[in-house]
């Protein structure tokens, strides 16, 4: 699957914890199996949503390994390069060429905000280590322009593809579309999903969430695709109330769904302040058994 084609769900693996805070390389398989299974698009992997900021760097470069090696080519990985400095982000770059990745991915240093020309090096040294296409993840951290965003992928080697996650992300990726270079393959957008029936109108090709409900959001894209608006909205709707449990409890709650679909064993998160109450797993039961029909992956 070429770049140009990469379309719908980007699923992220959260990373799987046992009982002595060690990554769980054998759930994380089942976890990346079952996005394959699910029908989405890629896997980018460690982001945000695997708490990749509280791995360490061997933690970081086993989960990229473990999702080489499960996906075995079947659909697109992302690994993910981000780091606190130039140096480093080369060697998770390198590392990441070396596994046989489909794309990597990088936010700009993520401990201060970078001024643009700091940014624009780092990324270039990036590029001189891959020969992969690199996605630009527009945060909040360092929040770029549509024609800063243009300018790297113009200006840069392989630069080409943007997750974008600024707010107003669906107005941003208007801005960003409306500039029509060549040189930008494609922009996804993030909000774990919240967002997509706007990004999917503004020319989204596909959104990067949280893997907990994939097929779903994999089975809303096709159908937006397909231009069947009102089974996407059906859909979607019976899909939002999880969506929007995500964004206010965190991770925890994403795990315990996938402790519900059988393929976790915990809710382990690094770092939480966030725990789940029994208010919490009262709200989860009862969106629970309103999602349930419309699950597609069953273990």
């Amino acid at each position: 699957m070429t770049d140009q084609s990469w379309r719908g769900s980007f699923a992220i693996p959260m990373t799987p914890f046992d009982e002595n805070d060690r990554v769980d390389v054998d759930v994380l398989a089942a976890e990346i199996e079952f996005c394959i299974e699910s029908g989405v698009g890629g896997i980018p992997t460690p982001l945000m949503v695997s708490e990749f900021r509280l791995l360490s760097e061997e933690e970081r470069e086993l989960t990229m390994k473990v999702a080489v090696e499960v996906s075995g080519g079947r659909v697109p990985v992302i690994g993910n390069v981000a780091a606190v400095n130039t140096p480093l982000a080369v060697e998770y770059a390198v590392f990441a060429q070396s596994l046989g990745v489909d794309g990597v991915i990088a936010m700009p240093p993520y401990i201060h905000k970078p001024d643009f020309d700091s940014i624009f090096a780092y990324f270039q040294a990036i590029a001189r280590v891959v020969e992969v296409p690199i996605w630009i993840q527009n945060a909040s951290v360092a929040a770029m322009s549509a024609d800063q965003l243009v300018r790297l992928c113009e200006e840069i080697e392989h630069v080409s593809w943007v997750k974008e996650e600024v707010p107003p992300s669906h107005k941003n990726i208007t801005a960003l579309l409306a500039k029509e270079s060549p040189a930008v393959k494609g922009v996804m957008g993030g909000g774990g999903g919240r967002p997509m029936f706007l990004e999917h109108a503004r020319g989204a090709a596909g959104n990067v969430h949280a893997c907990q409900f994939c097929d779903v959001v994999q089975r809303v894209w096709e159908l937006l695709d397909a231009n069947d608006m009102e089974a996407a909205g059906d859909l979607f709707e019976a899909l939002l109330p999880s969506l929007m449990l995500e964004g206010t409890m965190g991770m925890a709650y994403a795990k315990e769904i996938m402790i519900r679909r059988g393929v976790f064993k915990n809710h382990r998160v690094r770092g939480s302040s966030r725990p789940l109450d029994a208010y919490d797993m009262q709200e989860i039961d009862r969106t629970w058994d309103r999602i349930q029909p419309f699950l597609i992956w069953h273990k």
